[in-house]
C-alpha cells in the first residue's frame, strides 16, 4: 500500500486530526487505523476528494468540503462542531482531517474548543499546535475563527 499515506495527532481523548492522502475511493488503511484508534465519526474538510471509510468499520461519515488554503464557512463551523459534541457528548472518538491535516481541520477543531470547550482562541490554537505542530492555520482560517469566537462567546 504505497501510494496511501496516513497520519494523525491526538488533540484530546476523543478528538484526532489527521490527513487523507489515500488513493481511490476507499482506503484500507483508514480502516485498519480508525479500528485501533477507535473512531466513530470521520469529518472530512477535503473538497478535493469524497473518500468514505470502508463500510466494514460503521464508522459515521460527514463531509463538509472546504477549498484547501480557505476556512470552512460559518454553517460548516456550526454543523462541524456540532457533529463533534455529539460524538463526544456520548464518549465517541472522532477524527477530522482535510489532505494534509494542517489548516482545514485544526481550523474545524480550533471551532469545537471555542464553541464546546469554552477556550479562547488563543488557547484553542496553542492546544491544537501542543498536538499536531505541523498544523498551520491561514490568516483566511483565523478571521474565521475570531468571528466564530465572537458569535459563540456571547
Amino acid at each position: 500500500m504505497g501510494d496511501h499515506q496516513f497520519d494523525y495527532s491526538k488533540i484530546t481523548e476523543q478528538i484526532y486530526i489527521g490527513s487523507d492522502l489515500c488513493k481511490g475511493g476507499v482506503c484500507k488503511i483508514h480502516g485498519e487505523e480508525f479500528k485501533a484508534l477507535g473512531v466513530d465519526v470521520e469529518i472530512n474538510l477535503s473538497a478535493e476528494r469524497n473518500e468514505l471509510p470502508p463500510k466494514e468499520l460503521e464508522v459515521a461519515y460527514c463531509w463538509l468540503p472546504t477549498v484547501d488554503g480557505t476556512a470552512p464557512s460559518a454553517t460548516q463551523l456550526d454543523m462541524g462542531t456540532a457533529v463533534m459534541h455529539e460524538v463526544i457528548k456520548d464518549g465517541r472518538v472522532v477524527y477530522v482531517h482535510c489532505t494534509n491535516g494542517h489548516g482545514r481541520s485544526p481550523t474545524m477543531v480550533a471551532a469545537y474548543l471555542i464553541r464546546f470547550g469554552r477556550k479562547p482562541l488563543g488557547e484553542a490554537l496553542a492546544q491544537i499546535s501542543q498536538g499536531r505542530p505541523e498544523a498551520h492555520i491561514e490568516e483566511t482560517q483565523k478571521a474565521a475563527l475570531e468571528e466564530f469566537e465572537r458569535k459563540w462567546s456571547t
